[in-house]
């Protein structure tokens, strides 16, 4: 990433705290010692669908007839890069069937409504498998040990320059040829234009947060909120927002961009807090740390108890994961896109997220045939 790109996401990120601090004054503070955590319900899809006002649940025992139609499509993709990148990569591929199950419970109402027709949640399929297309490249392809972040750093500069330069894909690394192809369709729709910023702004900052979790292995030289302002963003899950913004067709979020990146960080926190509760004994596993031993020193508890104290850091995680949850209800209100259907589609995102994180995570669930 350029030194531009990089001051932009950085920018981005501290944009978006004051914008929220102007849209929400009065929003929830997390606990400041371990005694004052507040009593609100925690982290169970039914209390999120009443914290924000949803009715549907995801069934997470068992695939459906639409998460087969994407795995067809992906199967018989003319563009036969999708199939051979995900093939060579096992953490992603037995990935697929959750991406699908989480894709449509994304936009299942839009596709019955006529908002959405099945090619397009395809293509948001696409964008969410990118996301753990890449993700797993990071984390089980590259070593730190082996291959220097300066090298990494190299390759998501080439990859965001194909992806701006939008000419015809043809570079000859997989990845990059999967996200130029994505970006190609998405061209293909009148609102993309209108979001164009918004969509590359996004992937720039998946990118950067991952360059940085790959930078810095030492929980100790991190604090919890520097990991926040990166790390919640490469957990991915603005870029297939924007790209179904983008379908939606709906232009009026146009003049309210601002807003849509406050909405934007809030869901990423909620997305990462859920995701390191998920995921921090295979992270401590793998000498890595997250939230969990960063929010651990946050609120007094040595680095070396950790492992004696979970169920406290977990309850401080969750307290400030629903604080988020408040925040987000309240950011929403000031989105007003057409027929709140984008609305209606971050929320059912992040019910489907933080719900799968309560049991499993993308690649661990296991679907039963109905």
């Amino acid at each position: 990433m350029s030194e531009r790109d990089q001051k932009t996401s950085r920018g981005r990120a501290g944009t978006t705290r004051l914008a929220r601090a102007a849209l929400i004054p009065h929003r929830a503070a997390p606990p400041r010692v371990l005694s004052q955590a507040p009593a609100r319900p925690m982290t169970t899809q039914p209390q999120l669908n009443l914290l924000l006002g949803a009715t549907r649940e995801l069934d997470l025992t068992r695939s459906n007839d639409f998460v087969r139609a994407l795995l067809r499509r992906l199967a018989e993709d003319p563009e036969p890069i999708f199939r051979a990148t995900v093939s060579g990569l096992p953490r992603t591929r037995r990935s697929l069937a959750t991406i699908g199950l989480i894709t449509h419970f994304m936009v299942r109402d839009h596709i019955d409504a006529g908002h959405l027709s099945v090619d397009e949640a395809y293509l948001i399929f696409l964008c969410i498998v990118f996301v753990l297309v890449i993700d797993d490249h990071m984390d089980t392809v590259l070593d730190p040990a082996v291959t220097p972040v300066e090298e990494v750093e190299g390759y998501t500069r080439r990859l965001l320059h194909a992806c701006r330069a939008e000419g015809s894909p043809g570079d000859a690394d997989p990845i990059i040829r999967i996200i130029q192809e994505i970006g190609a369709r998405l061209r293909r729709y009148p609102a993309y234009d209108a979001y164009r910023g918004v969509y590359l702004q996004a992937l720039a900052s998946m990118l950067d947060g991952m360059i940085q979790e790959y930078r810095h292995r030492d929980p100790h030289a991190v604090n919890l909120d520097h990991y926040m302002t990166y790390a919640s963003h490469s957990v991915g899950i603005t870029l297939g927002l924007t790209a179904s913004l983008i379908l939606l067709g709906d232009r009026a979020l146009v003049a309210h961009i601002d807003r849509l990146w406050v909405v934007y960080e809030i869901v990423a926190a909620i997305i990462r807090f859920a995701n390191d509760i998920r995921s921090y004994e295979r992270e401590l596993a793998e000498g890595k740390f997250s939230s969990f031993q960063l929010a651990a020193k946050k609120y007094g508890i040595a680095l070396d108890e950790v492992n004696f104290n979970q169920h406290d850091i977990i309850r401080i995680i969750r307290a400030m994961m629903v604080a988020e949850v408040y925040d987000l209800k309240d950011a929403l209100q000031y989105l007003h896109s057409a027929g709140a259907r984008f609305e209606a589609i971050i929320i059912n995102a992040v019910l489907g997220v933080v719900s799968l994180y309560e049991i499993a995570d993308f690649h661990t669930l296991r679907l039963e045939d109905p």
